[in-house]
């Protein structure tokens, strides 16, 4: 087998007619962006309009990803297609989401186990899109696309609105995880569990504060769910979860913690727990929506969804047709570290219930 160093395939860069030399600041950064190890697409969008698109579909690496009539350049064709589309997909889900006052969306991962599509908003009608194929590459093009489109907002004198939670204080992101031999620490990667506590569930300082909602079903599963909301919840990043069957929902959160005070200036605990499970209603027919519109690029049916508002973020992983886990942290910090922890969730009850 002849194998071909990343670095000598060029990107291909292509540019819409109507685009002039002030889209020469986007070029550069999607060259440098674009990885076979990481995003193998991006295009920038303006109102729904492609302008510049960078990708390595040509790269011999991912030659098992197009075979037959699935070839690359119906792939771009395809993946074109969708930036436009997401344009509305956004809107709807931005109007959805306006009740729980957390601002507008600013990044979105829809993913099956081993690709997925990337959406980053950058200015007033202006977003990227970038597709990962490969479950080890998701998160190096959800890290690398967060840089990107918050440096292009730097370029404008734009404020970084933390795609992700991954832009540290100090103005740094966080790395990407390596071990100490250099190599990727999948450890840390979303799908991965965290460990387990050490101390018995019930030595949780914040169990007497869980405030829990059930569903008519009131089953084994759903007591297996609210089981987990002991050891999975904690106030300071991934404060509610939920279960969602049928459009019936089951839900547990730790949002009359004190120090959560702050997130709920305007607001009331008891209005946002209501706006959530109205959300949690709904989403099942959003993501048939975003099922089908998705489909040519995951080859399988969405399972994992990550809504990243201005201010915290709403995590979504179905189970089954009609039977879907949310999660929700409040606070834009901590959005990549509460993701980590909702899959902990995700994990112990897709085992448990044997999904």
């Amino acid at each position: 087998m002849v194998t071909v160093p990343d670095d000598v395939v060029e990107p291909r860069i292509v540019t819409a007619p109507h685009v002039g030399d002030e889209y020469n600041g986007i070029r550069q950064k999607f060259r440098g962006t674009v990885a076979v190890t990481g995003a193998q697409y991006l295009e920038y969008y303006v109102h729904g309009l492609p302008t510049v698109s960078a990708d390595l579909l040509h790269h011999p690496r991912l030659a098992d990803c197009f075979r037959g009539s699935r070839t690359v350049e119906r792939a771009r064709r395809d993946y074109e297609i969708i930036g436009r589309q997401l344009n509305h997909r956004m809107t709807e889900l931005n109007t959805s989401l306006a009740a729980l006052a957390n601002g507008r969306l600013i990044r979105t991962v829809f993913a099956a186990q081993d690709r997925a599509v990337l959406y980053f908003d950058v200015d007033e009608g202006q977003y990227i899109v970038g597709v990962s194929l490969g479950a080890d590459a998701i998160e190096s093009a959800d890290l690398t696309l967060s840089r990107t489109a918050t440096e292009i907002r730097a370029a404008r004198g734009i404020g970084d609105p933390n795609y992700g939670g991954y832009h540290r204080g100090d103005g740094t992101f966080l790395p990407s995880p390596t071990r100490a031999d250099g190599s990727p620490d999948t450890g840390s990667h979303p799908f991965v569990s965290l460990p387990r506590p050490s101390a018995p569930v019930f030595a949780n300082p914040w169990a007497s504060l869980i405030k829990r909602r059930w569903s008519p079903a009131g089953d084994s599963r759903e007591e297996e769910f609210q089981a987990q909301a002991v050891s999975v919840l904690k106030p300071g990043d991934l404060q509610y979860m939920a279960l969602v069957r049928g459009g019936t929902v089951s839900a547990a959160d730790l949002m009359d913690h004190d120090d959560l005070n702050e997130f709920f200036v305007g607001l009331s605990r008891e209005a946002r727990r209501e706006g959530l499970v109205k959300v949690a209603a709904k989403f099942l027919a959003l993501s048939d929506l975003l099922d089908g519109l998705l489909r040519s690029v995951l080859n399988r049916r969405l399972t994992r969804t990550v809504l990243d508002v201005e201010k915290g973020a709403l995590y979504f992983h179905r189970l089954s047709r009609d039977e879907f886990l949310m999660g929700v942290t409040l606070d834009q910090r901590r959005v990549s570290e509460a993701d980590r922890r909702f899959q902990l969730l995700v994990r112990r009850l897709t085992a448990s219930y044997g999904c």
